[in-house]
């Protein structure tokens, strides 16, 4: 389930390309996380990219597509959501490595294929080392 919060920011950064992907650049116990980034101007463009992106068989076959974004609406304020997709609060920790940034217009997904041993806490940690490695790619 998503959940939508708007907030007035006024300096805030964009990616400053389409789209980016970063495969397996996390290995932990045989758990492989990927990351996508996508700029994005309306809810219409995440769901139209999370439609693509679910038609590649490498993504449909992940065990969690977890996301967030923040668009910056025509009013000024700032729409921001996330999915966890089954990772309990692995879309809160995108979502908050993307507010810490200060990110507008920005879609991040971190995929996940599960290794068959349980990292525990371990799980965020590189959720959110993952979307911090993207985001100092950006």
């Amino acid at each position: 389930m998503s959940q939508k919060l708007s907030l007035d920011f006024w300096e805030s950064q964009s990616l400053d390309f389409e789209k980016k992907i970063m495969k397996n650049i996390i290995i932990d116990r045989k758990s492989k996380y990927t990351v996508v980034g996508w700029q994005v101007f309306s809810e219409a463009d995440v769901q139209s990219f999370l439609k693509d992106l679910l038609r590649d068989s490498y993504f449909r076959k992940a065990t969690h597509n977890s996301y967030a974004y923040r668009i910056r609406s025509e009013n000024g304020s700032i729409l921001e959501s996330k999915n966890d997709d089954g990772e309990s609060w692995a879309g809160n920790c995108i979502l908050r490595e993307l507010q810490r940034e200060n990110m507008v217009n920005s879609l991040i997904i971190v995929t996940r294929y599960f290794g068959w041993i349980h990292l525990q806490s371990d799980r965020f940690k590189n959720v959110i080392n993952a979307t911090k490695l993207f985001l100092e790619e950006k």
